[in-house]
């Protein structure tokens, strides 16, 4: 039989991540959105969903392109479907011409635009209280460029109108100034050199958001991202599938034979990109 050598099979690998790559197909339905990260524990009711058509849709194959949860829900402050590789340009984005968000607007500090939020009650099954938890990842345009420079594209996660989404051990929002390559760096993902195949110039590492001691009440809840500063660069946030539950999830993460290939296409679309 025929030995096929270690360069070889590496590069066959980048090929084979190529063609399997993020996947990502608009969906507006609220109700759609909210059933499909909804997992154990938990009846939602009430189902709001605010933004334009294409701003928010499912994804798929997210480990293929150097996220750390494969499937999933996303909400852009753009188009879901700009968040696909390769990552060609520096400054990609849609603007909606859509509004901001009040809530939204206070954690980043500045106005805001194109705010596309995800709204719904919740109760914990069998009636009694519990915890919460939810895995997410966010990633940005306004990466590595506009770090600190009145661009602070911000995402909230609100639980009974209190963000959630916060930097581990901080008070801080969730946004591309308090999460970058220079501040909270261990939990950034620099994409400007196309390692992964996204379209995304920056990205966190997938993040677990947990709210303990839940009463037995029936609960708000909204997830909302918007740009700030201009409506311009897109951000997005990618919320992992089934983990809006009572119990956490685990975070899958790739191969790292995978990020290897990864890496390698990267690699060969940044000579591209130069």
């Amino acid at each position: 039989m025929k030995q096929l050598s270690l360069a070889t099979m590496i590069a066959s690998l980048a090929i084979s991540t190529s063609s399997h790559a993020l996947v990502v197909t608009a969906e507006n339905s609220g109700a759609n959105l909210a059933n499909a990260i909804v997992g154990a524990g938990i009846t939602t009711s009430n189902i709001t969903y605010t933004g334009v058509n294409g701003a928010s849709g499912t994804f798929s194959q997210g480990n293929a392109s150097g996220l750390d949860i494969d499937s999933g829900i996303v909400l852009s402050s753009g188009q879901a479907v700009n968040a696909i590789g390769p990552n060609n340009s520096n400054g990609a984005g849609t603007n909606n011409g859509a509004p901001g968000a009040a809530n939204l607007t206070v954690l980043a500090g500045a106005p805001t635009f194109d705010a596309t939020s995800l709204k719904f009650d919740f109760t914990f099954d069998g009636g009694a209280g519990g915890d919460l938890y939810f895995n997410f990842v966010f990633g940005s345009e306004e990466y590595l460029e506009w770090v600190n420079k009145g661009f602070n594209d911000v995402f909230g996660f609100y639980v009974d109108g209190v963000n959630k989404a916060l930097v581990p051990s901080t008070t801080d929002p969730v946004s591309v100034n308090n999460i970058n390559n220079v501040t909270n760096n261990s939990l950034f993902v620099d994409n400007t050199g196309a390692i992964y195949n996204t379209q995304m110039d920056g990205f966190t590492k997938a993040l677990q958001i947990s709210v303990l001691g839940l009463d037995a009440s029936t609960h708000t809840f909204e997830f909302a991202i918007a740009d700030s500063g201009d409506g311009i660069l897109d951000s997005w946030v990618f919320m992992q599938a089934k983990s809006f539950s009572n119990v956490p999830t685990s975070v899958p993460e790739p191969s790292s034979l995978l990020l290897l290939g990864a890496g390698l296409l990267g690699l060969t679309l940044a000579r591209k990109r130069a």
